[in-house]
């Protein structure tokens, strides 16, 4: 089968401020997609962000996604994320961050911590 993706995101800084921004849609083809409501999926997010001081950083992030947007039942989740950044170098940031998760009547919520490393190079 076809499927067809549309995506857009927007990334702005203004001195220590930031906000990223993402929307994506997939319109999947064929009758397997289609049984399980699978054929279209949405999602995005909003991603505000503070640089308090060059080395120490903060952000929140609301996402929320349909991977059975196709279906006539309540398939959506929806994530909040807290989070601060630490550089060690400017190419290398240590990240932390807790997420809590709004899950469709019957599924699992997955509230958690998380801890990470960016590389750019």
């Amino acid at each position: 089968g076809a499927a067809t993706l549309l995506e857009s995101h927007v990334i702005w800084q203004s001195g220590p401020f930031g906000l990223r921004a993402l929307y994506a849609t997939w319109d999947l083809q064929g009758s397997g997609p289609a049984s399980i409501g699978a054929d279209e999926q949405s999602g995005w997010y909003i991603e505000p962000s503070y640089k308090l001081t060059p080395k120490v950083g903060v952000f929140a992030r609301y996402n929320a996604w349909d991977n059975q947007a196709g279906n006539s039942t309540d398939s959506e989740y929806s994530q909040i994320d807290l989070g601060i950044n630490y550089w060690v170098h400017p190419d290398v940031v240590l990240k932390a961050d807790y997420q809590g998760q709004s899950a469709p009547s019957g599924k699992d919520e997955f509230d958690g911590f998380n801890l990470g490393i960016g590389y750019q190079f």
